[in-house]
């Protein structure tokens, strides 16, 4: 494995509270062309999406030179879990220069070192109640119509066992949450294609490792938040990061939480974070898309409550503002306000404009820089809790 950072309270404590985060991204695939899976071809993304959430977690107070830590609406914070352990496993094979300026190798996430790193992973979460593990996986994912399974770069490479480099996430996490007392992410940014091919195979996928699937589990605190729904496609821009994935960075980053139980800041938790990763998956697609993608159903237990991140300020909401007809653009603006503070008027000539504000009551809505136009538009003292919202104002009506 690659561990691209260690807490000192973990190095002088391993059994202490901490957040162990397993970082998967499987981009290169030199041998699935000559497989079975004549549909899945090299990725582009994942190793883009893997070093983005990598620098979201190692950029915060944890990982940081002292005072040169980012906020909590910018990276990773959680007082009562700090950032523990961080390992990554990537591929192509390239070099990682972390927020900190520490440059590591990650090594390849062939199955071998996959099942490595998560039993490590899984064993560190097993030492302390309080602990929360993050899986974050991108790349290949297949399905056989009901249960998903992950597929590792060397997929292809086992000429007697095609499918040993396929193993079975849902398995996999009911072994888990029999040995691990902590609450556990997964975070799966990967397709769920049926595939016949899988579903064909006398011996199924297996989990990464042997463990009992009875017995009674010692953490009901977990969920599994997938990309995209059974028999669907998850997608990417070329070479840059995923849809799921900037999804969920964009809602990790100050867009959604609840009040900490402790009574200061906010909490970010499964069901906070869930509509907020679908909110922003929603807003990163055009609407003209022929196959949008969907987030996918969330498996677990729990109350889902507990915070796997804490904010130190409100949740705030990105609104999108524009007005139809659109040949009013050219003379248009948008704006919002609230009691406590005052218009913020911005044009609209060259499309649609975008206000951050907190969560709570605000006004907004549309003029024209020639009043005589269309009279002003207003939607008066909406109460904004989401996380990304468009709004388009007819000034006609």
């Amino acid at each position: 494995m690659t561990l691209i950072f260690e807490s000192d309270a973990v190095k002088a404590d391993p059994a202490a509270a901490a957040t162990h985060v397993l970082l998967i991204g499987c981009s290169e695939y030199p041998s699935i062309s000559k497989t079975v899976f004549g549909n899945l071809a090299p990725l582009t993304s994942p190793r883009v999406s893997v070093e983005a959430m990598a620098d979201w977690f190692m950029s915060g107070v944890d990982a940081m030179p002292a005072g040169q830590g980012k906020g909590p609406e910018e990276a990773f914070f959680n007082n009562e879990a700090p950032l523990g352990s961080v390992v990554m496993l990537a591929s192509p094979n390239a070099s990682y220069t972390t927020p900190s300026g520490t440059v590591v190798s990650p090594l390849r996430p062939s199955i071998a070192n996959i099942r490595e790193a998560y039993f490590d992973w899984h064993e560190r979460l097993a030492l302390h109640a309080n602990s929360r593990g993050v899986f974050y996986y991108c790349g290949h994912g297949v399905s056989d119509g009901l249960t998903q399974q992950l597929v590792a770069d060397d997929f292809g490479e086992n000429k007697i066992l095609k499918f040993d480099s396929v193993f079975h996430l849902s398995n996999t996490v009911q072994g888990t949450i029999r040995k691990v007392t902590g609450s556990l992410f997964y975070f799966i940014d990967a397709c769920m294609e049926l595939s016949q091919e899988i579903i064909n195979q006398v011996a199924s996928p297996q989990p990464l490792f042997d463990m009992d699937r009875i017995g009674k589990a010692k953490t009901t605190e977990w969920a599994i938040l997938r990309a995209t729904t059974a028999n669907r496609l998850a997608y990417a821009p070329p070479g840059e990061v995923a849809y799921f994935t900037a999804a969920l960075l964009a809602a990790l980053r100050g867009r959604c939480g609840t009040d900490h139980p402790s009574g200061t800041g906010y909490g970010v938790d499964v069901t906070r974070l869930r509509p907020a990763v679908a909110e922003f998956l929603e807003f990163s697609q055009s609407a003209a898309a022929e196959d949008r993608q969907k987030l996918g159903n969330t498996e677990g237990e729990g109350n889902w409550n507990v915070p796997m991140h804490v904010l130190t300020n409100r949740p705030s909401i990105l609104l999108e503002l524009d007005i139809e007809p659109k040949g009013y653009r050219a003379i248009g603006q948008a704006f919002m306000e609230s009691v406590a503070v005052p218009r913020d008027t911005r044009p609209l000539s060259a499309g649609p404009v975008q206000f951050v504000r907190e969560h709570g009551e605000w006004t907004y809505g549309a003029n024209s820089t020639d009043p005589t136009t269309f009279p002003e538009k207003l939607v008066a003292r909406q109460l904004l809790t989401g996380a990304a919202k468009r709004k388009s104002i007819n000034v006609e009506s």
